[in-house]
């Protein structure tokens, strides 16, 4: 081991000050410092600030975020009448691409960085990092939910780029060749999928519930998978065995391994609302401090 600590962020949109909150603690009061940081949506967002050391910023991002300093539009007759004339999303997310375009310098990134996003076109989830071409265009492209916001063209490489979340809601696959002596993983959504409380009333709702089900369902058989499997290499070790990878043939190793992620629903992907985020940001305070102890 090198003794890198490696911090994940998941997808969950508003529900991102989960992370914020969880991830000031560990830093603040644990003494945690990032050498590498991975994030799809969301995650790639609050990743990126990080990764700039703009903790102040983020902080105060998050305690000033409303709706309307994300997306625009909705859900009515207009929206519905641009779709049946080739409009590809509900929402617009311009004030959301200001935002990243203020905030995300190039050359100011000081932790190793990835973020995820998948092209609709070929169907394929790819890894930016901040040397490359546009990648604050990556990162929008990183936090566009289909439907609700439209895909995004980055070049002829990489089109019609959408959440990473559709295939790697935890990018744990992005940093574990990088040998991390430490995995925090941060995620914004409970074990337990509760229902709602009434069934959803119209389309955008359902799609919503729909994306909601699908992020979820992708991270947990991922994470669920890597705790299997780092179980199976824990034991193996302490009997003297090394297991290795079934198609590469490279040999396992253990990653000591810290999930944060909160106990019950934090609420509406899309709700900015301030009472919304400062719960959340509370919950992920407490969640990482009854974790990390």
């Amino acid at each position: 081991m090198n003794g890198k600590t490696a911090l994940i962020l998941s997808g969950g949109g508003a529900k991102g000050a989960f992370e914020c909150g969880a991830e000031k603690y560990a830093r603040e009061v644990k003494g945690y410092n990032w050498d590498i940081i991975a994030g799809v949506s969301v995650g790639a967002l609050n990743g990126g600030m990080l990764a700039m050391k703009k903790y102040d910023r983020l902080f105060e991002i998050w305690n000033t975020v409303s709706n309307d300093q994300v997306y625009t539009g909705g859900f009515n007759i207009w929206s519905g009448f641009k779709l049946l004339f080739g409009a590809k999303s509900f929402y617009g997310n311009e004030p959301l691409r200001r935002l990243i375009a203020r905030e995300f310098e190039t050359g100011q990134f000081q932790v190793d960085l990835r973020v995820g996003a998948v092209s609709l076109f070929t169907g394929e989830y790819y890894q930016f990092k901040p040397d490359m071409p546009n990648f604050s265009e990556a990162i929008l492209a990183s936090t566009v939910m289909p439907i609700i916001w439209e895909p995004r063209e980055l070049s002829p490489q990489y089109r019609s780029m959408v959440d990473g979340g559709v295939r790697n809601i935890s990018p744990l696959g992005d940093i574990l060749d990088e040998d991390p002596a430490e995995i925090v993983i941060i995620n914004c959504n409970a074990e337990k999928f509760e229902p709602l409380t009434e069934p959803p009333k119209d389309v955008l709702k359902i799609g919503q519930r729909t994306l909601d089900i699908l992020l979820d369902e992708v991270f947990r058989g991922d994470l669920e998978e890597f705790l299997r499997i780092n179980a199976l290499v824990k034991e193996a070790d302490a009997l003297g065995f090394k297991l290795h990878h079934p198609e590469s043939g490279k040999e396992l190793k253990y990653f000591e391994a810290k999930v944060i992620e909160p106990l019950a629903p934090l609420g509406e992907t899309l709700d900015f609302s301030q009472p919304a985020v400062q719960r959340s940001l509370h919950l992920g305070w407490e969640r990482a401090k009854a974790v990390l102890g």
